[in-house]
């Protein structure tokens, strides 16, 4: 999987159904992602006969995360809050590390919008 192209397609897209599908491959393939064994490269400018690993550059938990966060958000905008609610506790539950705290908290912005806009619904649906 390409996993840049994937992540480019969630952030750019509004399509629920396709950017949901993102998120669940991205957040998927964040544990398949290993860094090589050996991240040394030989000291000597002789040739081993073998390539180097392709690298990333990138996160691909944080790439997962921000996908995830979006997804949430385009659900929220689309009035889908049950799947909203899926992507924000995926990126709570998921990504819990120090370096994506960003995306946690966004999440957890996402959900409290969730349960305000839960809260108005239900007080005007009131008996």
């Amino acid at each position: 999987m390409d996993m840049w192209k994937t992540y480019t397609h969630c952030s750019r897209s509004e399509d629920l159904d396709a950017v949901r599908m993102d998120a669940h491959r991205l957040s998927s393939s964040v544990g398949a992602v290993n860094p090589p064994a050996d991240s040394i490269p030989p000291t000597s400018n002789e040739s081993s006969g073998n390539e180097l690993p392709s690298r990333l550059s990138v996160d691909p938990a944080a790439m997962a995360a921000a996908c995830a966060v979006h997804v949430g958000q385009v659900a929220q905008g689309t009035g889908h809050p049950s799947v909203a609610q899926e992507m924000f506790q995926m990126v709570i539950i998921n990504f819990p590390q120090p370096p994506y705290r960003y995306y946690v908290a966004q999440a957890k912005q996402g959900l409290e919008r969730l349960q305000a806009a839960n809260r108005v619904t239900f007080r005007g649906h009131s008996m």
